[in-house]
C-alpha cells in the first residue's frame, strides 16, 4: 500500500464562529471552578480554536464576521478520545443481531430463529454481544439448541468479550474449523470427540475472526466503518484509536485508512500485526493494539501467575514466548515505532513489560510512550515498573461496571479469590504511582460511552481504587491525546488546538447547585459533537 494517509478527518474545515453562552471547561483548569470563573465564549476559525475567554473580551470577533452561535448555557469540553476500540468490528456488530437485549435463553433462540427466517438462503447468521451472566439461565446456548432452531442453517453467536463464541453444526462445517484448533472445545475434552461449538482463544483470533471478515465484501465493511463512526460521534467522541488488521480483522487497516478521509471523525489507526514491513507500507508511526499476549479474564484465558480459583489446573494462556515478544518489541522500538500490546493479566503484563524494559535498555529513546492495552490485573510491583519505564496504561474503565455490576462480585471471587480480585482495575494505585492512563471502551466489547467509563472509574466498587471526576475526564481528553503524541492538537480548550468539541447538558465536575452526583455522570446528555469547529451531531 502506497503513500501516507493522514490518520484523521480532513473534511472541509468550517468557517469562523463565535460560540457564546456556555461553560468552556478545559480539563486542566481547577476542578473547583463553578461556572462564573470559567470562560463563556470561544472563537473558532479554520477548524481550530482562535481564542477562549469572556464574552465581552471576544465581542470584537463578531465585528470581524465570526458567526455568533448561542450554546444555550451548555458545558463545552474538548471532544472525547477513545483510545482502544475496533471500529470495523463495532460497525459489523451494529449491522448485525444484537443479543445484549436478551434476558433468557428463550429470547436468544427466538432471535436466532427470526434472523434465520429473514436471512438469504445459505448466508451465515451472526449474533453479537451475548453475555450469559445477563441471562436468567446464566449459560450460553448449546450447539444442539442452535441446531434445533436453525436446522441446516449456519449460526455463530459471539460473546460480548469477543474472546469466545458458540457455533452450530452447519457453522462449524462452513467455517471449516480444523480438528485440533487451539481453543476449539471438544466433548469431554477428548481430541477425537465432536466439537461442542465453543471456540475461545487463541482459535477465535486465528480462525474465527478471519473467517468472518473474509465473508464480508468491501461495501459492507465501508458501511460498517461509517455506522460505527456515527455511533461514536453521538456520545461526544471526536477521535477513535482503532485497532485493525492482524489476525482479528485481516485487511482492516487499509479499509480504515481508505475510509479515513470520508469519515466524520478522526481516526488513529493501530495495525495489530507483528509484521513491521506491513506497518511501514501503511506509513504508520505505531504498531500493535490487539496483538494479544494473553486472552481474556472471564474466558479464563488471561495469563495468571497462579491458577484460576475455580479451575486449579488452568493459569491462562500466553500466546507468545518471551523470546518472540522480546524480538518484536526491540525491532519495533529500534525503528522508532510506538508499540501497544494486549495484556489483561499478570503473566502477560510481565512478559511485555520485560520486553519493553529490555528494548529501552538496549536502544535508549527519550519518549517512546509504549502502551499496554487493558492492564486489568497487574501486581503492585508491575505498576511501579510501568511508571519507571514510562509505559502508558491504556485501560477501559467501563469494564469495571461490567465486571462488578449487579450480582457479579461472587463470580469474580470464584475466578480470582477475594484477595486477588482487589487488584482488578486499580486506578488509584496506578495514578498514584505516576503511570499515565488513557481511557477507551474496547468497543464493541462495551459500547462507545466515555461518560459511562468516567462514572465507573469514579464509582469503583473498591473505594480505595476510585479516582476523582477530573482525573477520569483527563483519561479521555488530555491523557488520551498524550498517548498518541497528539497533545499539541487535542485534549484541551486552548488557542491553536483543534476545535473538536463535545457539548453537554450538565457540567460533569460541578452543577449550579453543588458537586455533581458522580453516579449520574453516565446519564449526562450529549447535546452535540463538533469536529473542525462545525457541528456534526445532531446531524445538520
Amino acid at each position: 500500500m502506497a503513500a501516507v494517509r493522514p490518520p484523521h478527518h480532513n473534511a472541509a474545515q468550517g468557517g469562523a464562529r463565535l460560540l457564546v453562552n456556555a461553560r468552556f471547561r478545559d480539563p486542566l483548569a481547577p476542578a473547583t471552578s463553578r461556572g462564573a470563573d470559567l470562560p463563556d465564549a470561544m472563537a473558532v476559525e479554520g477548524g481550530r480554536i482562535v481564542a477562549v475567554g469572556r464574552a465581552a473580551e471576544l465581542a470584537p470577533f463578531a465585528d470581524r464576521g465570526f458567526v455568533r452561535t448561542d450554546m444555550g448555557g451548555a458545558t463545552v469540553l474538548p471532544g472525547f478520545i477513545d483510545c482502544h476500540s475496533h471500529l470495523l468490528l463495532t460497525g459489523i456488530m451494529d449491522l448485525g443481531m444484537d443479543l445484549s437485549v436478551a434476558e433468557t435463553l428463550g429470547d436468544v433462540l427466538d432471535m436466532v430463529a427470526d434472523a434465520v427466517r429473514n436471512a438469504p438462503f445459505g448466508a451465515m447468521v451472526y449474533g453479537f454481544r451475548l453475555e450469559e451472566l445477563d441471562l436468567a439461565e446464566r449459560r450460553m446456548p448449546t450447539k444442539a439448541e442452535l441446531d434445533s432452531v436453525a436446522p441446516g442453517r449456519a449460526v455463530l453467536l459471539m460473546h460480548a468479550t469477543c474472546h469466545r463464541c458458540i457455533m452450530n453444526t452447519p457453522a462449524l462445517r462452513q467455517l471449516a474449523v480444523p480438528r485440533g484448533l487451539p481453543g476449539a472445545d471438544t466433548e469431554g475434552g477428548r481430541g477425537t470427540a465432536p466439537f461442542t461449538g465453543v471456540v475461545r482463544d487463541p482459535g477465535i483470533l486465528t480462525w474465527v475472526f478471519p473467517a468472518i471478515l473474509r465473508s464480508m465484501d468491501r461495501p459492507h465493511l465501508d458501511a460498517a466503518a461509517l455506522v460505527a463512526a456515527r455511533s461514536a460521534l453521538r456520545v461526544g467522541i471526536t477521535t477513535v484509536h482503532s485497532m485493525e488488521g492482524g489476525e482479528l480483522t485481516p485487511g482492516g487497516s487499509p479499509v480504515l485508512l481508505d475510509n479515513a478521509t470520508r469519515l466524520p471523525l478522526r481516526v488513529v489507526c493501530w495495525n495489530q500485526s507483528m509484521d513491521l514491513a506491513e506497518v511501514e507500507q501503511l506509513a504508520l508511526p505505531r504498531v500493535g493494539g490487539c496483538i494479544c499476549a494473553d486472552g481474556e479474564l472471564d474466558a479464563r484465558t488471561a495469563a495468571l501467575f497462579e491458577p484460576y480459583s475455580d479451575d486449579p489446573g488452568n493459569d491462562g494462556t500466553l500466546l507468545y514466548s518471551q523470546q518472540e515478544m522480546d524480538d518484536f518489541v526491540l525491532s519495533a522500538h529500534a525503528r522508532g515505532l510506538q508499540v501497544a500490546v494486549h495484556c489483561e493479566s499478570e503473566r502477560a503484563i510481565d512478559q511485555v513489560l520485560r520486553a519493553m524494559e529490555r528494548a529501552q535498555r538496549l536502544e535508549p529513546r527519550s519518549d517512546s510512550r509504549h502502551r499496554i492495552e487493558h492492564f486489568e490485573l497487574p501486581t503492585w510491583d508491575q505498576i511501579d515498573r510501568m511508571a519507571r519505564a514510562g509505559v502508558v496504561a491504556s485501560m477501559q474503565p467501563a469494564f469495571v461496571e461490567s465486571y462488578f455490576g449487579d450480582d457479579r462480585m461472587a463470580h469474580l471471587a470464584s475466578l480470582f479469590g477475594p484477595h486477588r480480585m482487589r487488584r482488578l482495575h486499580p486506578y488509584r494505585a496506578i495514578l498514584d504511582a505516576g503511570v499515565r492512563v488513557c481511557g477507551g471502551s474496547d468497543s464493541p466489547v462495551t459500547n462507545y460511552t466515555p461518560l459511562r467509563g468516567m462514572a465507573a472509574a469514579v464509582n469503583h466498587p473498591f473505594a480505595e481504587q476510585s479516582v476523582t471526576m477530573a482525573e477520569a475526564l483527563r483519561m479521555f481528553t488530555t491523557e488520551a491525546a498524550f498517548s498518541a503524541f497528539e497533545e499539541a492538537d487535542k485534549g484541551r480548550l486552548l488557542p491553536g488546538m483543534l476545535a473538536d468539541l463535545v457539548v453537554l447538558g450538565r457540567d460533569p465536575l460541578v452543577d449550579r447547585s453543588g458537586p455533581t452526583d458522580m453516579a449520574s455522570v453516565a446519564d449526562i446528555p450529549v447535546l452535540g459533537t463538533w469536529v473542525d469547529g462545525q457541528p456534526v451531531t445532531p446531524e445538520p
